[in-house]
């Protein structure tokens, strides 16, 4: 009599894990849909949407996530340059020119301005690829800016393929047209004690950060406004101040709107406690443009006035921190250190890498005069599974009351190298761009103001660090922080 094998035969055995593979992929279903098609509204029919009324939150917990190593079956250059991913653009080059320009971008992200230029300069003349050649250009006039060399921008030729040389608005705001108002005067001149200057900081109704300073003596209250690429004054102030108009021409600023008109000036001093700007090139704007309007919670509005900007012009000179629960801004000399991890870049605009969770690089742009943070579009393509919802809003008005619907990422963590910030409930935006870079987001004062933030533009710290907040004196998104 022969027993009962202990195994089944390998064909048994076969059939038998492919019918529980079988049985699975039935029960399974179909994958969920992406971010990206809920937001869009190309997931289909069937698909369960969540509605909130929960606020942006955000929180700060020491801890970091790991980079991980890109797949790369097939890379494209651009779109690696695009996300600032300089060794995977590297590998991906296809010529001697595009080689070049990752050299240059990593030098500019170094904040080695001055050899950038001369990198970016000799490619713009020299490269055989147009489009490598028009984008040298902008990273030149990006190089050129940091220092504020307005002969040397002023000297380069007309760009025959810029859309200024065809629109009147934009060849208004074109830096080229600013370069020649500014390029009689001397560079501008910052002044920083070697001890660490501590300052009173305010919060304006709009949630950004202010500061006093005084212009040629007159005290006024700024923005501090890492959006702004140019320091801005009001007409009032201006006039008030006795700054000198450093051209006749009529130029424009370009803005989220659109543009704005402004002149160019010059003045003599500005001083943010005892750091001193002296011969400072600028830009005024009307009073008007500088107003806007708060809606109170019965529905109407009230004007806010503006008395200036303080923009990156002044900021990437300095070592920045600012601390909500202090309700200070400490400014320190920069000074060059080796040994710092980079992951704030200035290329014409600032921008922070942060990791996701699963080690992905982000790229935010970081505009501490933008009332509030925001992702984009990419970023969800970037984080297919980010969980999102649609959070409405009543806004009342006088005689009228309507509904508002945006679309908000629900939980979203990211890390600047030793903390992890959580951001729930985040206004998704469609998706922007800064001349060759691509934004997952922008960071605005909502966050700047919720934590303590340390911004060193020379050596490409961006910093964020928990702090006991006053919950007193701080007004603000919903913040958690913990040690």
């Amino acid at each position: 009599m022969r027993s009962t094998p202990a195994f089944l035969p390998s064909r048994c055995l076969t059939f038998a894990v492919l019918t529980f593979v079988s049985a699975c992929a039935i029960h399974r279903g179909p994958p969920p849909p992406d971010a990206e098609s809920i937001v869009a509204g190309t997931a289909g029919p069937g698909v369960r949407v969540d509605s909130i009324d929960d606020p942006f939150a955000v929180s700060v917990e020491r801890g970091r996530y790991r980079l991980r190593a890109g797949e790369d079956p097939a890379r494209d250059f651009w779109a690696d340059v695009g996300q600032l991913d300089l060794p995977h653009a590297d590998a991906a080059a296809s010529s001697l020119d595009e080689r070049t320009f990752v050299t240059a971008l990593r030098l500019l992200m170094a904040s080695d301005a001055d050899a950038a230029a001369i990198a970016f300069g000799a490619l713009h003349q020299t490269a055989a690829d147009p489009l490598v050649r028009s984008r040298a250009r902008v990273g030149l006039t990006m190089a050129l800016t940091w220092n504020s060399d307005w002969p040397s921008i002023a000297a380069m030729p007309a760009d025959p393929d810029s859309t200024a040389q065809h629109d009147p608005h934009a060849a208004k705001a074109a830096v080229e047209r600013w370069a020649r108002a500014f390029a009689a005067f001397p560079p501008t001149t910052i002044s920083i004690p070697d001890r660490p200057v501590t300052l009173p900081l305010r919060r304006s109704a709009f949630g950004t950060p202010v500061v006093t300073v005084a212009v040629n003596g007159h005290r006024h209250e700024f923005w501090l406004d890492t959006g702004a690429s140019m320091t801005l004054l009001s007409a009032d102030v201006a006039v008030e101040a006795g700054v000198h108009l450093a051209s006749n021409d009529s130029l424009a600023l370009g803005v989220v709107s659109g543009q704005i008109d402004a002149r160019a000036i010059y003045v003599d001093s500005l001083a943010i406690g005892d750091v001193v700007a002296r011969g400072l090139t600028a830009a005024v704007v009307s009073r008007a443009v500088l107003r806007l309007d708060q809606t109170t919670s019965a529905g109407i509005n009230k004007p806010i006035t503006i008395d200036g900007v303080i923009g990156t012009d002044l900021l990437r000179g300095m070592d920045l921190v600012i601390d909500a629960a202090a309700g200070t801004l400490t400014i320190s000399r920069p000074r060059r250190d080796p040994r710092a991890t980079r992951n704030l870049f200035w290329v014409g605009y600032p921008v922070v890498r942060l990791l996701s969770r699963d080690g992905h690089p982000l790229l935010f742009g970081l505009d501490t005069g933008a009332e509030r943070s925001y992702v984009t579009t990419t970023l969800l393509r970037k984080q297919p599974r980010t969980p999102v919802a649609a959070r409405r809003s009543d806004i009342a008005g006088l005689g009228t009351e309507s509904t508002k619907t945006e679309w908000v990422a629900r939980d979203l963590r990211v890390s600047d190298g030793d903390n992890t910030i959580a951001l729930r409930n985040t206004p998704i935006a469609p998706e922007r761009r800064w001349t060759f870079v691509n934004f997952d987001g922008v960071l605005g004062s909502d966050i700047a103001l919720s934590t303590r933030l340390h911004l060193d533009f020379l050596n490409g710290i961006f910093d964020i660090r928990p702090t006991q907040l006053n919950a007193n004196a701080y007004k603000g998104p919903t913040v958690t922080i913990t040690p």
